[in-house]
Order: C-alpha cells, then sequence, then structure tokens
C-alpha cells in the first residue's frame, strides 16, 4: 500500500520541476511574443504573450499557496490559481476561436482580426474574471 508521505512526497517534487521550468520558460516565451516586430504583425502573439503571462502568475501563486507563510497571502494565493485556471481556458478559446475563422474564412480574416481587437479581448476576458459574481 503507498504510505500518504510517498504521496506528499511525489507532488512537492513535480510542483518544485514544474517551477524550475516553469518560471524560465514563461518568462523567455513573453519575452518572444512581446517584442515589437512579433506583436504588430500577428494578433495571435498576444494570447500568446498573455498565455504565458497567465502561466507565471499561476505558477507564483501555487508556490505562495504551497508555502502556506501568511494566511492572507495564501488566500490571495487561492484565488489567483483559480482566476488564472479559468483565465487559461477563456484565453485558449479565444486564441482558438481566431485560428478556426482564420481557416475557415482565410481571406477575410485582416478584416476581422486586428491587433487591437486581441488586446481588447484580453483585458475584457481578465476584467470579468476579477469582477464576476461569486458562484457557490
Amino acid at each position: 500500500m503507498i504510505r500518504w508521505e510517498a504521496v506528499e512526497l511525489l507532488y512537492d517534487v513535480i510542483l518544485y520541476v514544474t517551477v524550475a521550468l516553469g518560471i524560465p520558460g514563461n518568462i523567455l516565451s513573453a519575452i518572444v511574443w512581446l517584442r515589437r516586430h512579433v506583436a504588430s504583425k500577428n494578433s495571435s502573439a498576444v494570447y500568446l504573450a498573455a498565455l504565458a503571462i497567465n502561466d507565471l502568475v499561476y505558477l507564483f501563486a501555487k508556490c505562495l499557496q504551497h508555502l502556506q507563510i501568511i494566511r492572507l497571502l495564501y488566500d490571495i494565493a487561492v484565488y489567483l490559481t483559480v482566476c488564472s485556471s479559468m483565465f487559461e481556458s477563456l484565453l485558449v478559446l479565444s486564441f482558438s476561436t481566431e485560428r478556426l475563422i482564420a481557416i475557415v474564412r482565410p481571406l477575410q480574416v485582416c478584416l476581422m482580426f486586428s491587433i487591437c481587437l486581441s488586446i481588447e479581448v484580453v483585458i475584457s476576458v481578465a476584467h470579468y474574471l476579477i469582477h464576476r459574481p461569486n458562484i457557490d
């Protein structure tokens, strides 16, 4: 039978490896996608940069949540973890919708999507998550 201590140790190891690889990887990814010559020509770069930044927030919040140093920080970390998880799903949905329309209507994609629209979608989704009604 597997002991609970072994499961907790395995969870800790996976968390530390994920954080050790995820933080530098997402920082580099955000830098690449936020470069002016990349983001100015590609509306998908906005979504990918937002995903990288969101993953950073999730990783930092998960670390704070795991450390449980101060109760207020723990509560904030739990809130950020939940919000960034929801934000991730909605960003992937937005990005996938844009890519689907680009495949279905390739000649009209320049008229339908722009950098400004992508930024507005990301900001709108973030605003909704911050001010969403509490559904419990």
